[in-house]
């Protein structure tokens, strides 16, 4: 394949004649192959005679520009969402059981880069809040994420409420931010700590 340029500098390609031979002998010889030798030099000449017609058409859908071709990833950047008005009061419990892991292991990398620091057992951080709509037995689930890691979820009648709370904000299925509590309990023993998460989030009864 050739390029050229057309009117306004930008590359045009075609298919060079030789491609074009090369390819209609190829078709040819399969069709004389498969039915009978006379059919080779005709299949050919008529398949180079549609390649040729339609070659810059045929070059143009293999070439595909690194804009049209790139995916894009959704991106709940924080900067860009709406963030609930702070309260204080962080009474909306996540379900945090299952991401015990995920958790501890963000606050040991992200020591410094929390919101505040309250105590030593405590790190408030912005959370993210994604209707989740994956679950086909609960479509209610709001996925919670720090640093794009999920940490839990909000559940039941607290998820519903939360989605009354974005419809009426015409904010229906959209991520949105608020502060997120994260409590260090320490229990005794040899036992691994256990990390709670409290939403600084009013949801309404």
């Amino acid at each position: 394949m050739i390029t050229d340029r057309n009117s306004s500098g930008a590359k045009k390609p075609k298919i060079s004649i030789l491609s074009i031979l090369i390819l209609s002998l190829f078709i040819g010889l399969i069709v004389g192959a498969g039915i009978d030798k006379s059919y080779i030099l005709p299949v050919a000449l008529v398949t180079a005679i549609i390649l040729y017609v339609k070659r810059d058409k045929i070059a143009a859908t293999d070439i595909q520009t690194p804009s049209s071709a790139k995916l894009t990833k959704p991106n709940h950047s924080t900067g860009s969402i709406y963030h609930w008005p702070e309260s204080g009061q962080f009474n909306c419990a996540v379900d945090a059981k299952p991401y015990q892991k995920t958790i501890q292991q963000l606050i040991q990398e992200n020591i410094a880069a929390s919101d505040q620091l309250l105590s030593a057992q405590t790190r408030i951080f912005t959370a993210q809040l994604i209707p989740d709509l994956s679950n086909p037995f609960d479509m209610d689930i709001i996925r919670v994420e720090i640093h794009q890691q999920t940490i839990g979820h909000l559940y039941g009648e607290q998820a519903r409420n939360f989605r009354n709370q974005l419809k009426e904000n015409e904010l229906s299925d959209q991520a949105t931010c608020c502060k997120a509590l994260i409590t260090i309990n320490n229990p005794a023993g040899d036992k691994p700590p256990h990390y709670s998460v409290m939403l600084d989030l009013v949801l309404p009864e």
